[in-house]
């Protein structure tokens, strides 16, 4: 009976651990077929332990060779919009804009498709892409081919914003700019009853100076048409305008101002919805460290700030500056302000590596305030892009937290490649996930590269299939054994009844 006693207990024994390992195996499968990884439960707060394998997006070389500065735009559902400008060459400027999607979380995406022309003929730049609210917005800057032969020619020049309902299939393109010279360089928001926010460089070619005026249009229609409704500031050194909205949908803009005995970061504010925006302000009282270099035996470099608000209001601000004058290097440095920008914290270095250039950085913050980071690192002649968290801790929340650097890349780019874009892109999903596109030139010309962020350590589908057989052979097993040893136990103790009654 003893023996009898044993086998249930060892076959309780496995049920309980195939009831835990099933489930278990179960959840890893389901996890691995959609994502090719083990993910933590979407209510857990995510820490991200690496990216997946690199996609490439700009599949299409036959019209141009070379695709830089992206931007990418994440709907409610997690359908991926990713954008990006194409070029003749590495290094040149804009040709046409293109954009592909995908609606299974980044596994699979849609062949590019180039943005409408709003002319008969344009080139394109500077993508910017948004999602609000059941719509798509593509922002890009257009011209025609004979402008800079005749600024004063009435070629066209102007920023577009196309708009689609319909997840990118259809598209229309609307005039959003009211510019005197050449529209670059914009940004734009869409905040509460699909208000649209754009700012963007009115740059006078024709000036020896480069005279740059920052302008701002709002559509009060959802994108159907656009109005000047500020002129911010004129200097000849102004570029590169980033445009968020506060808590209650006041528009700030910062922007660069880069002399070349070095600049500053400015920011002005709106309290009346754009109408008018008070006297910009210097954001570092520390010096002026911003810079543009063009490439000369390195990479392109320049000041570009991204601001944004977090859900209590804190104001972010991040950007590249030649702060570290000993080493003359760049790094990529933040600031916050808990009264909408009259007073900043200290600067924070967010690279870890003070060794080589970091810059290009973009951010993202999610519900709990944690900032989502990216960057270029530059070691060594090549570069790669970068990915860390800042969480803030303490009672005022003054206290940094920066996580470990991950690398997104698969490979490095040679710095030969000089012009990677003014900037590159991270967006979070509805799960907290971070998406990331950036530009870089492993297969010897530049493309457009993505991936998401996993959670956990990669787990093969192979093992999944592995485990589950070895439980399901492990159970067959079991009961067989079980039934045999109960009947060879019965068919003895009966043996051994038999024996005393016969010695009776």
């Amino acid at each position: 009976m003893n023996r009898i006693r044993k086998s249930y207990v060892f076959l309780t024994s496995y049920v309980f651990i195939l009831a835990f390992l099933l489930p278990f195996s179960t959840f890893i499968s389901i996890n691995s077929i959609a994502a090719g990884n083990l993910s933590l439960s979407q209510e857990t707060d995510k820490v991200i332990l690496g990216f997946s394998s690199n996609k490439l997006l700009s599949t299409d070389d036959n019209n141009y060779a070379h695709h830089v500065e992206v931007s990418m735009a994440i709907s409610d559902d997690g359908t991926i919009f990713v954008g990006w400008k194409n070029s003749e060459t590495h290094n040149g400027g804009g040709a046409r804009v293109s954009i592909v999607r995908s609606l299974d979380g980044g596994t699979s995406w849609t062949q590019p498709y180039d943005m409408p022309m709003f002319g008969s003929f344009t080139r394109q730049s500077d993508p910017w892409l948004y999602w609000y609210n059941g719509t798509v917005y593509y922002a890009y800057l257009e011209f025609e081919p004979e402008y800079f032969n005749d600024p004063s020619g009435g070629y066209l020049t102007q920023i577009t914003i196309a708009k689609s309902s319909d997840n990118g299939v259809t598209w229309n393109p609307i005039q959003a700019s009211n510019s005197t010279y050449f529209a670059d360089k914009e940004t734009f928001f869409v905040g509460e009853n699909n208000t649209v926010y754009l700012v963007y460089d009115d740059a006078n070619v024709e000036d020896p100076n480069g005279n740059a005026t920052i302008r701002v249009t709002r559509s009060m229609d959802g994108g159907a048409s656009y109005h000047e409704i500020s002129v911010i500031g004129e200097d000849e050194f102004f570029v590169g305008p980033y445009i968020t909205l506060n808590g209650s949908g006041d528009p700030f803009v910062a922007w660069s101002w880069v002399p070349g005995s070095g600049g500053n970061l400015f920011i002005s504010k709106s309290l009346d919805k754009g109408l008018s925006f008070d006297t910009p302000q210097i954001i570092n009282d520390d010096g002026n460290y911003s810079a543009f270099e063009l490439a000369s035996g390195g990479v392109s470099k320049s000041t570009l700030p991204v601001i944004k608000f977090d859900n209590d209001d804190r104001l972010y601000v991040i950007w590249a500056d030649k702060f570290d004058q000993v080493a003359d290097t760049w790094d990529v440095y933040l600031r916050y302000s808990d009264n909408y920008g009259i007073n900043w914290s200290e600067r924070i270095q967010v690279n870890p590596n003070t060794a080589g250039n970091q810059w290009n950085p973009d951010m993202v913050i999610d519900p709990t305030g944690r900032l989502h980071v990216v960057y270029y690192s530059e070691i060594g002649g090549n570069y790669r892009p970068y990915y860390r968290t800042i969480n803030f801790t303490g009672v005022n929340r003054n206290d940094p937290v920066l996580s470990d650097e991950i690398v997104i890349a698969d490979q490095d780019t040679s710095s030969i490649f000089t012009r990677p874009g003014e900037y590159m892109c991270i967006q979070l999903d509805q799960y907290g996930i971070p998406h990331i596109a950036w530009s870089d030139g492993r297969n010897n010309e530049m493309d457009i590269y993505y991936a998401y962020g996993i959670t956990a350590l990669p787990f093969p589908i192979e093992l999944v299939f592995i485990i589950v057989i070895v439980l399901i052979i492990g159970t067959i097993s079991v009961v067989v054994i079980f039934r045999y040893r109960n009947k060879r136990n019965i068919s003895k103790d009966t043996k051994e009844k038999h024996q005393i009654k016969n010695e009776l």
